[in-house]
């Protein structure tokens, strides 16, 4: 549902232009003029009525993404009636594959809707690999998700990070492009003509084992941080894929532990954490390193 007040105006404008001043892509209008139910002051109205300051308006469109619900527990560590911030759980895919049709975050943010008596669809803002753990952001609306992209509301994504071995550098800039590797559908590397990739690490303790690193995304490759590691010579623990091994681990040790956002909305800084998931803390305090996590 996108649900605005009109600003004021220095020329007559029908609703399909209002919904385009208030950031709505073109190809949500389409929609809207084709399927979308839409009211000015809660009277029925077509995309053609012209609109006045002040004026209320209100647009419904058919779910497009519907996913099947699925009674799946969720961490909500942020909501509003634009976005959710949900908390995943390592081992918990992003969407429905071919194989997969149920049993995903998606699925379980439908259920959650239908709990809580929601009408939003599922648009997540980036995208975390099945055995990462941490903050997703989701758009209610598509709208939403456009008036990020169109605006200056960039989000920063900080992971927390376990690699092997002792990380020589107090910080590591890695700009180095990646790319699907020739031989596989899932395994990405650092090559010549893939997408530009850009991380940096920062060594926030470390021993002969294993290092604490926390990472900052300015790109969103696939496996982005896994790939940019082991090409240091630093895989993450638990990282089979990528040369780590699973001695201390059973899965990658990668968290999203923060996020923060200008809200396309409101304008408001919103800042978002997650601590550490249990497989991963246990490392950090075998180590005595918490006081680290508490600053």
């Amino acid at each position: 549902m996108i649900h605005f007040t009109v600003g004021p105006l220095t020329r007559p404008t029908s609703l399909l232009g209002a919904l385009r001043h208030f950031g709505v892509s073109a190809t949500m209008r389409r929609r809207i003029k084709h399927s979308g139910v839409c009211t000015i002051n809660g009277m029925a109205a077509t995309t053609r009525d012209f609109v006045h300051e002040g004026d209320a308006i209100c647009v419904t469109l058919p779910a497009a993404n519907a996913f099947p619900p699925s009674p799946i527990p969720l961490t909500i560590a942020y909501e509003d009636a634009y976005l959710l911030v949900i908390d995943k759980p390592a081992g918990l895919l992003m969407h429905p594959t071919s194989s997969v049709r149920s049993g995903t975050l998606a699925n379980a943010v439908s259920y959650y809707y239908e709990q809580t008596g929601q009408h939003g669809s599922y648009h997540p803002m980036h995208r975390l690999d099945k055995n990462t753990s941490g903050l997703c952001m989701v758009a209610k609306e598509p709208h939403i998700q456009h008036a990020f992209d169109k605006g200056n509301c960039s989000y920063e994504r900080l992971y927390l990070a376990l690699a092997e071995g002792y990380f020589p550098g107090r910080q590591a800039t890695v700009r180095s492009p990646i790319g699907r590797c020739p031989d596989s559908i899932i395994t990405r590397q650092v090559m010549e003509g893939g997408k530009p990739a850009w991380s940096d690490f920062t060594r926030l303790a470390a021993n002969s084992a294993y290092s604490l690193l926390q990472v900052r995304l300015h790109t969103g490759r696939t496996h982005q941080i896994r790939v940019h590691s082991s090409y240091l010579g630093h895989p993450l623990a638990g990282d089979d894929l990528y040369g780590g091994s699973q001695e201390l681990l059973s899965r990658q040790g990668l968290h999203a532990y923060a996020i923060a956002f200008t809200h396309p909305m409101t304008g408001q800084r919103i800042f978002v954490n997650s601590p550490l998931p249990p497989d991963m803390a246990r490392l950090v305090t075998a180590a005595g390193w918490d006081y680290i996590l508490h600053h």
